[in-house]
């Protein structure tokens, strides 16, 4: 007997210790913050959508005699309810209101991120409990995943201006360094943050909280739905799909398809029901997301009016997601895909290229000092006149562009300047942005030579002196210069 005791006794233990480890595991290992990332610029977009409804007709919504009479409020939600909407008189409406979507557009972008999740997150909940004639589930999801990527303080690691400044002053230090002769590589102009993100514990711990919660959400809403007999007969889509309020599309011509509408139906529960167990399944996941994607842009193509909900319930569902092929959707599949020819003797043309590799997400461009190699090496048709005149950008498939058009194909490969290729390629914008370029570009000014590991001691103090138009100096005038420029060492 005492044996057996002993026996569970260390049974015991040994489960004890295996729950911890897996609990440990499970919560606190690292994990990559790209999707927590992007979970935070949806969630922005959407409040910042949201606000932005609720402003045209701010007063009827947040005034002391709109539709929502806070003292109603009070009565029904209780005492404790609060909202920061209570406390601003009307007259301070609209300045408090342009002021909250001001907040969440920082907190889209990414910046100042740990501050603007908690205030966004106190936004969102402020909104609902001040507005809960306007409540539904959209509401309740987007306060959740605020709530989240608030207290982990995850939200910009990655896909965030902050981390984007971070690593543009590293680039930047890196650019302003006068190079030496032994630097037989070129300058480099890459941040020393790499552009993966590290993993880190907290943003393990907000995608599990997120995945725990989809868990909790789906696994319920199926077993609600096994209530009602609808859904047992395969008809519940059909009464959605002919619901006159909702439904803005003619959906009638399904009638002659019973069957495809019960196994629309049945396929929706389905995915529900199992989604807490076989969303854990390695090999499963992709088919079960696959599923969900289709069920909530069904949901939205039905009733329009729900298009934010499944918005929401979409990008929650991205904590399910590997961040490495979230990245690749905007990287591609091999790296670099652009090597970017610059002059490294060029101030101007350094700073230039460390905002692009502050930029980058993954080594999609590879920056080439060009007055460090043979340009010939990097692609046969380059001539090193042609370089010095403009950058040249060379793709995998060895197109070469030049210029204006080349700056527009490294903004087209970075997603942070999407934005500003999208306005790049519009008709009639490339005549002038070539003529600026090429006028900005032949009066770049280039450093002084550098001939010797001691004239990096006083770069701070030598005059940049403008190239000419054949790209070349005179050596000795460039010496006579820095000499002349010179201060004595202070001591």
């Amino acid at each position: 007997m005492r044996r057996l005791l002993n026996d569970l006794a260390i049974y015991l233990v040994e489960l004890v210790g295996a729950a911890r480890k897996g609990w440990n595991a499970f919560f606190f290992s690292t994990a990559d913050p790209t999707a927590v990332g992007l979970i935070r610029v949806a969630v922005g977009l959407l409040a910042f959508w949201s606000l932005l409804v609720f402003g045209l007709d701010l007063h009827d919504y947040f005034g002391a005699d709109g539709w929502a009479d806070p003292g109603a409020i009070r009565m029904t939600r209780g005492p404790m309810v609060w909202s920061f909407w209570f406390l601003v008189p009307d007259g301070w409406l609209r300045l408090v209101w342009c002021g909250c979507l001001g907040i969440l557009g920082l907190y889209t972008l990414g910046l100042f991120s740990r501050l603007t999740a908690v205030l966004s997150w106190v936004i969102v909940v402020s909104t609902v409990r001040r507005v809960p004639i306007a409540l539904y589930g959209f509401d309740q999801i987007l306060s959740t995943l605020a709530l989240y990527l608030a207290v982990t303080g995850a939200s910009g690691q990655a896909v965030s201006l902050d981390r984007f400044w971070r690593r543009w002053r590293q680039a930047r230090a890196r650019a302003h360094r006068v190079a030496k002769p032994s630097d037989n590589a070129g300058r480099r102009v890459s941040p020393d943050e790499p552009g993966v993100p590290s993993p880190t514990v907290s943003a393990n711990l907000a995608l599990r909280l997120i995945q725990l919660h989809l868990v909790v959400i789906y696994g319920i809403a199926g077993l609600a739905k096994l209530q009602g007999p609808s859904w047992w007969n395969g008809m519940a889509l059909w009464g959605t799909m002919t619901a006159g309020e909702f439904v803005v599309l003619d959906f009638t011509a399904l009638a002659a398809w019973p069957l495809l509408i019960n196994l629309l139906t049945h396929a929706s529960l389905t995915i529900e029901l199992l989604y807490p167990v076989l969303i854990w399944v390695r090999i499963v996941r992709p088919l079960w997301l696959a599923g969900v994607v289709a069920m909530h842009v069904g949901i939205a193509v039905i009733s329009p009016g729900l298009t934010e909900f499944a918005l929401a319930m979409l990008a929650a569902n991205l904590a399910f997601f590997a961040g490495a092929w979230l990245r690749g959707l905007a990287t591609g599949p091999i790296q670099p895909a652009l090597k970017v020819l610059f002059d490294g003797a060029c101030p101007r043309c350094r700073a230039s290229m460390a905002l692009i590799t502050a930029a980058d997400p993954d080594h999609v461009i590879e920056p080439i000092d060009l007055t460090a190699v043979d340009v010939t090496s990097i692609h046969p048709a380059l001539t090193r006149a042609d370089c010095m005149q403009s950058m040249h950008v060379v793709s995998r498939s060895g197109r070469i562009t030049a210029g204006f058009d080349g700056v527009r194909s490294v903004a087209a490969s970075l997603p942070l300047f999407w934005p500003v290729a999208a306005i790049f390629y519009l008709p009639g914008v490339a005549w002038p942005g070539r003529r600026v370029y090429n006028g900005i570009a032949a009066t770049r000014p280039r450093d002084v030579p550098c001939t010797d590991d001691v004239c990096g001691l006083h770069s701070r103090n030598a005059r940049i002196v403008p190239r000419d138009r054949g790209h070349t100096q005179d050596h000795h005038k460039a010496i006579a210069t820095l000499v002349d420029t010179e201060e004595p060492p202070q001591p």
